[in-house]
C-alpha cells in the first residue's frame, strides 16, 4: 500500500460521509483514517457504517488541524499521504493520478489536486502581499498563476487536497501545531519543504470537487477572525521577525477600521 488517505474532521456533518462515500467508489488500495477533532455533531455517527473499512481516530478535545495531520503520519507508514478536506469529494483516477505523479518526480514533497478555481495555487506570502490583502487592496481568493491548466511547480497549493511525501514530511519535521486551530499550517509546511530545496506542484488533471467554507461557518465569523488573523501575524512573526509582524498587525487593524467605517456609511 503506497498511499494512505487522512480526513481531518470537525463537525463537517454529512459532509464527511459523502467524502468517504467519494474514496471508497474510486479507490480500492488505499488506507483511510478520520481523524476526529473531537466532533460534536452527526459526523460521526453518519459515517459509522464504513467502519470496517475506514479507521477512526478520535481525539478528546479539538488538537487542531496541524496537530491532526502528524497523528495521520504517525499512525500510517505510507510513503505518500493525502490530506483531504471532509467538503471534498474525489473523482474517479484522482488519487492515483496524485500517486503516480509522485512516484515519477522523486523530487517532488507534494503535489495538489484541482479543488475549484477560489482554490488555485498562490505564491508564498510577503509581508507586503500580506499587508495588500488586509487593506483590501488585493483579493484573497486571487490566483498567483495565469494559467493552471498545466501541470506546473508551484509554491503553496491548496491544502484541501495535497498528497505529502512522508520523507519531506519527515525532514522538515511535520506541520507546526501552534498554528491552531487552522489556517496558516498549510502555508508554513510549504514555506520549510521550499526552504529545504523540495519541488512543490499543481496536477490539474487529479479533479476533486470541493463544497468550501465549512470550517469558517462552523467557528462562526468572531471565531474565525481570531483564528486566521492570529495564525496570519504568527506566521509573519515566525518567517519575517517582529517588524514583519508589526507591519502585518497593523495592517489588519487599520482593514478593520476601514470595513467598520465602510459599513456605517451604507
Amino acid at each position: 500500500m503506497t498511499s494512505a488517505v487522512a480526513i481531518v474532521n470537525w463537525n463537517s456533518g454529512v459532509l464527511l460521509r459523502s467524502c468517504i462515500e467519494s474514496l471508497l467508489a474510486t479507490t480500492t488500495n488505499a488506507e483511510i483514517l478520520v481523524i476526529d477533532n473531537a466532533s460534536k455533531d452527526v459526523s460521526l455517527e453518519s459515517a459509522q457504517e464504513f467502519r470496517n473499512r475506514v479507521t477512526f481516530v478520535r481525539n478528546s478535545v479539538n488538537r487542531g488541524f496541524a496537530a491532526a495531520v502528524n497523528q495521520a503520519f504517525q499512525a500510517t507508514s505510507t510513503s505518500y499521504v493525502l490530506i483531504l478536506n471532509p467538503d471534498v469529494r474525489a473523482l474517479p483516477g484522482s488519487l492515483q493520478q496524485l500517486q503516480d505523479f509522485m512516484d515519477a518526480h522523486p523530487r517532488a514533497a507534494a503535489v495538489g489536486g484541482y479543488v475549484g478555481d477560489k482554490y488555485l495555487p498562490r505564491k508564498l506570502p510577503t509581508v507586503g502581499s500580506l499587508m495588500m490583502q488586509n487593506l483590501g487592496l488585493r483579493r484573497v481568493l486571487a490566483a498567483d498563476y495565469a494559467d493552471y491548466a498545466d501541470l506546473k511547480q508551484v509554491e503553496q497549493p491548496a491544502a484541501a487536497a495535497l498528497l505529502i511525501r512522508r520523507d519531506a514530511y519527515d525532514e522538515v519535521g511535520g506541520f507546526d501545531e501552534r498554528f491552531y486551530p487552522a489556517w496558516y499550517e498549510d502555508v508554513d509546511f510549504c514555506q520549510r519543504l521550499k526552504a529545504k530545496g523540495w519541488d512543490i506542484y499543481f496536477d490539474p488533471q487529479a479533479e476533486f470537487l470541493h463544497e468550501g467554507g465549512y470550517s469558517a461557518e462552523a467557528l462562526g465569523s468572531k471565531g474565525f477572525a481570531e483564528a486566521y488573523y492570529g495564525n496570519q501575524v504568527r506566521y509573519a512573526q515566525k518567517h519575517f521577525g517582529s517588524l514583519g509582524a508589526a507591519f502585518v498587525r497593523a495592517s489588519i487593524a487599520a482593514g478593520m477600521i476601514g470595513r467598520m467605517i465602510a459599513r456605517r456609511k451604507r
